[in-house]
């Protein structure tokens, strides 16, 4: 493609000249405008702050549709992404939501300084969905595949083919996923909580505190109703527990015994035996008290956000294989699993679906009754961001949109949306809180563990913790779910199984989130006095 020089007299024909070349390539609408955003914001930083003169950029097309906006500008070494990555999230910026659009975007950029130059590429279309739309491919193959072997191979071969590749493949991948989820949870917790400090001030924070717990208790309520009208019968058990002392420990359970062993005795020994109630226990105690130590701690948070970042592109690596394995667990399934654990499998989906349908008329009520203020111009506006959460199926991603919704369409001040989203996407996550409980129930018991209150108690507080500190990477909340049965003994071979169901579930389970957020943050404006209803009933 044709490559053009912008620099601070000419930067007015940057879209003249981009847009041409990414239409060309058929490059949606939408990542068009984000792509223009992003060379806005990195351009002006190279020059301003990089001292760059002048900045060359050139589309590229790469293999497999990949499609890169190259900028180079000649200077000393800068990273203008450092600047999006740190910057403090000022309502006030008159560049607010080009801002947002641009730290919710910060996993299509990358940066390097080479031969004296400065360059920053942008990958253009969006790669969010690409994964879940090839994993959704892969399980489809995977069913048909495991039919056609059933039909056509005799067993000698399907047992040789499942245990040199299937068996072997899968060990590998959840040997690399339990290698990383122990760093992973740990320090997600620790940046949540340290994300979290700024929430408890003023009165506005008090009330989006009230409002989370609430949401977060009705969605806890809400999700173990449903996990023990689904799978409290006869569940269908697809493997039993060896009998260790670590399962006989779980099933005569003790309240005394269990309080005492969260404490652990040293730092070591929590990683080295899989303790999750001790390793959660040990990344809280950290993360309050780095708040606690406010300023003094800033270098260790910044160690700590640096090392979660770290370990979370370690997962994210780890997953970009997903598709294979979700290929993989399917032939299995259509092997090795009869009709009647497909059934309590599809009750996962159903069950969450009916609970995400009665938060949805809670929030209207809550809209209704709290913020008094009409639903149906309310739930008119907010389902224009239903096609969004279906597609990109991430909080992170939909955050500018939301806040451009809530402020454009609904009328809600800046200073309330500013504040209410970005905290709202860390904490306020029924739709997660739900799919947490009903799919750790399912695995337990079909793992034969009895679901009786206290492990009921157990799976919801687990859950609590770990939905505020879950890693930001795609299928995070498999991560979660193996971390939690894992408790129980269950083995993570689960993983497998619950990605085939992943990419379906967690779309309801963003709009779910979405909802919650907006609603959260519709309801603090109008108590607040802080919601133009001109906006909102325009």
């Amino acid at each position: 493609m044709q490559t053009f020089i912008l620099d601070a007299e000419n930067f007015s024909d940057m879209h003249e000249e981009l847009d041409p070349q990414l239409e060309q390539l058929k490059i949606k609408q939408k990542d068009i405008l984000n792509a223009e955003l992003l060379v806005e914001e990195i351009f002006w930083s190279l020059i301003k702050k990089g001292n760059a003169a002048q900045v060359k950029i050139q589309v590229v097309k790469k293999f497999f549709g990949k499609v890169q906006v190259q900028m180079a500008a000649q200077g000393a070494s800068y990273n203008p992404l450092v600047e999006i990555a740190d910057w403090d999230e000022d309502k006030d910026d008159e560049d607010y939501f080009s801002l947002m659009i641009l730290k919710a975007n910060l996993q299509r950029l990358n940066w390097f300084h080479k031969n004296n130059f400065n360059v920053v590429t942008i990958n253009v279309r969006s790669k969010g969905n690409s994964q879940a739309i090839l994993t959704i491919v892969c399980i489809f193959s995977g069913l048909i595949c495991g039919l056609l072997m059933r039909e056509f191979l005799s067993p000698e071969i399907i047992s040789f083919f499942s245990e040199t590749i299937i068996h072997s493949s899968e060990k590998m991948f959840l040997d690399a996923l339990n290698l990383l989820i122990t760093p992973v949870v740990f320090f997600s917790i620790i940046s949540g909580i340290i994300s979290m400090s700024s929430m408890g001030v003023g009165k506005i924070g008090l009330k989006l505190m009230g409002c989370s717990t609430t949401l977060a208790i009705i969605s806890l309520v809400l999700s173990c109703v449903m996990a023990w009208i689904f799978f409290s019968g006869g569940v269908p058990q697809i493997n039993t527990l060896p009998a260790t002392e670590n399962s006989a420990e779980v099933l005569e359970f003790s309240l005394v015994q269990f309080i005492v062993d969260i404490i652990p005795g040293n730092f070591v020994s929590p990683v080295l035996n899989g303790k999750v109630l001790q390793i959660i226990f040990i990344a809280i105690l950290f993360g309050m008290s780095l708040n606690a130590l406010g300023e003094k701690a800033s270098l260790i948070k910044e160690l700590v956000g640096n090392l979660n970042n770290v370990f979370t592109k370690m997962i994210s690596m780890v997953i970009f294989f997903v598709p294979s394995i979700a290929f993989f667990a399917m032939i299995t399934l259509t092997l090795e699993i009869d009709a009647e654990i497909l059934t309590v499998i599809s009750n996962l989906f159903i069950g969450q679906l009916i609970a995400t349908l009665l938060m949805l008329a809670f929030y209207r009520i809550f809209v209704w009754r709290i913020g008094k203020i009409s639903v149906k111009t309310f739930v008119k506006k907010l389902l224009t961001l239903l096609p969004l959460s279906l597609a990109t199926a991430s909080s992170t991603v939909l955050m500018p949109y939301m806040m451009k919704l809530c402020t454009e369409k609904l009328g809600v001040s800046p200073k309330i949306s500013s504040f209410a989203i970005p905290i709202g996407i860390t904490a306020n996550l029924p739709g997660t809180m739900i799919y947490f409980i009903t799919a750790c129930v399912m695995f337990l018991r079909m793992y034969g563990i009895e679901l009786d209150l206290q492990n009921l108690a157990l799976v919801a507080f687990l859950s609590i913790v770990l939905c505020l500190g879950k890693p930001t990477v795609p299928a995070s909340v498999v991560i979660c779910v193996v971390t939690i049965v894992s408790y129980f003994g269950v083995p993570n071979e689960i993983a497998g199984l619950l990605f085939c169901l992943d990419p379906l579930i967690c779309r309801i389970v963003i709009f779910a989130n979405v909802t919650a957020n907006v609603a959260v943050a519709t309801v603090l404006a109008r108590t607040e006095n802080l919601l133009d209803e001109k906006i909102y009933f325009a």
